[in-house]
């Protein structure tokens, strides 16, 4: 799914803050982006009708695929749904070619939605009808953090159009597959971390090339690199894992193709006027280069062995359709990108000699091997010392607010993956973002499950208060308004908090982001 910090957990909500509104579509008036885009979505239809069958043979269905469209002020909007949830009241104003308007008021608060926006997301199921679950794709769209991001494609309505073509061929993926396997989350040991490396730039390699003859020595180089990669997972783990490489590679290679065919011209839906933020696809080649660029950054990543399933499948994809097409038959009986590869460059026994002097020559191996072997030390050094912590915890969980705080701690903060959780041995400094602040002493810091910071107070045993705290008010329900909370490890500025606490654990919930 797109943007791998967006797409794992979509569970969380938009909490009711200050301001709630009476569900009433008459009375209600859509913001300006959210007009935008819902015209986004159109174009992105539009764009579909023209190329999806150069993506995959019989991708017909996308617009049988509902939307549901989350805003940071609580606003939700449903497009296309067979039977809307009860929350869900008609829109009849606007729609998105021929498909009908829902939306949900009843969550609203002050926030004021502004351009540009970014999107992400991934299907899930809402509703019922004819007694089935209803697929819909879930986009939940933010503020790009343009102050820590150096992405200038978060801005452009482009990028929103190929997020929704992204989730919407994950929609149509069920019906390429034959069986569907679980997601495999890989803390990598040195093997893996070692050979993910070479199949990356050896699948880099390959596709920078300008034949078949060129390019067949890079990619037995990555197939024999996937082997010794794989060697000690089991048959239901390689599964998991060639089954997330597809699914998440092959929804990158979507935006890739529909590229490529927009280069060539296409019929737009929309007028010049209609969204400032859109080119139209007038820089088509920029994004295209951007793809090769985002492979070979991941390539080096020791501990993000999930995120390059994105990048690797999508170029598996690519050298597949240069050289061998009709590739994607076979994937219908349960072949994967890699075993495809496999076949049709014919690896021999010799190959496989080769390999080695190969690995050692073209891809450094004996440097790869003290790179990725000094940060997994670092991991479980990290990992042994965050176990050993004892005291009181503190936890602030900005999951009401469906806030990440990955996508607002400084990139360059030293720290650890292992799983679902980010260590950062020094700590993570200052956040801010709209009405919110925090401030941490550098101390051991993880994020939890994208929405969760954990520290531990390991001298907690000499403070009678846990933490101090000043508001301006306070209801019945237990909600404090423009809050300071401090504590003997942060200090906390928020506009509405709930908390919990034990007798070793506090718990802070920002219920409101203004």
């Amino acid at each position: 799914m797109k943007k791998l910090i967006l797409y794992i957990f979509l569970t969380g909500v938009f909490a009711t803050t200050n301001t709630i509104c009476s569900q009433s579509s008459s009375a209600y008036q859509l913001p300006e982006p959210v007009k935008v885009e819902l015209n986004r979505l159109g174009e992105a239809y539009q764009i579909l009708d023209q190329f999806a069958s150069n993506v995959w043979e019989g991708w017909d269905d996308y617009m049988s695929y509902p939307f549901l469209m989350t805003f940071q002020n609580g606003l939700r909007v449903l497009i296309g749904h067979p039977a809307p949830p009860k929350d869900f009241v008609p829109f009849p104003d606007i729609k998105v070619r021929d498909l009908s308007l829902f939306i949900d008021t009843t969550r609203l608060n002050n926030f004021q939605i502004k351009m540009p926006l970014q999107a992400g997301g991934g299907p899930l199921t809402l509703g019922t009808f004819n007694n089935k679950m209803v697929t819909v794709v879930d986009i939940r769209f933010s503020a790009p953090v343009s102050e820590q991001s150096e992405d200038t494609g978060t801005k452009k309505g482009e990028n929103d159009i190929l997020v929704f073509i992204h989730e919407l061929m994950h929609c149509y993926q069920p019906k390429i597959l034959r069986n569907q396997y679980g997601n495999l989350r890989i803390n990598p040991d040195l093997n893996i971390a070692l050979f993910s490396d070479i199949e990356g730039k050896a699948l880099l390699k390959a596709y920078e090339q300008n034949s078949l003859e060129e390019s067949i020595p890079y990619m037995k180089d990555f197939c024999i690199a996937r082997s010794c990669k794989i060697k000690d997972l089991n048959r239901s783990e390689k599964n998991s894992y060639s089954c997330d490489e597809f699914r998440e590679g092959e929804a990158v290679y979507s935006e890739f193709i529909i590229l490529q065919s927009i280069s060539k011209g296409f019929e737009s839906s929309l007028s010049a006027s209609d969204d400032l933020n859109y080119n139209h696809f007038n820089n088509a080649d920029e994004f295209l280069s951007k793809y090769p660029e985002r492979l070979k950054s991941s390539v080096g990543n020791t501990l993000e062995i999930y995120g390059k399933n994105y990048w690797y499948g999508c170029f598996e994809s690519l050298l597949l359709q240069r050289y061998f097409p009709g590739w994607q038959k076979e994937i219908r009986n349960e072949v994967w990108l890699d075993q495809i590869i496999r076949r049709r460059v014919n690896i021999t026994p010799e190959d496989s000699l080769v390999a080695i002097r190969r690995f050692q020559e073209i891809y450094n191996l004996d440097s790869l091997k003290i790179n990725h072997g000094a940060v997994i030390s670092g991991r479980d050094d990290s990992y042994k010392m965050f176990q050993e912590l004892k005291g009181r915890t503190y936890i602030i969980n900005m999951k009401p607010i469906s806030q990440y705080f990955l996508s607002l701690v400084n990139k360059a903060a030293k720290n650890y993956k292992l799983g679902l959780i980010y260590m950062y041995p020094d700590g993570i400094g200052e956040i801010k973002f709209d009405g919110v602040s925090m401030s941490f002493n550098p101390v051991p810091t993880e994020i939890n499950e994208l929405f969760y910071v954990r520290v531990v107070d390991t001298e907690s045993g000499e403070i009678k208060k846990p933490y101090k705290i000043k508001y301006d008010s306070k209801d019945d329900s237990g909600f404090y308004y423009n809050v300071t909370v401090t504590t003997p490890l942060f200090t906390l500025k928020a506009p509405k908090i709930s908390i919990r606490e034990s007798s070793n654990r506090v718990k802070f919930n920002i219920e409101s982001r203004i």
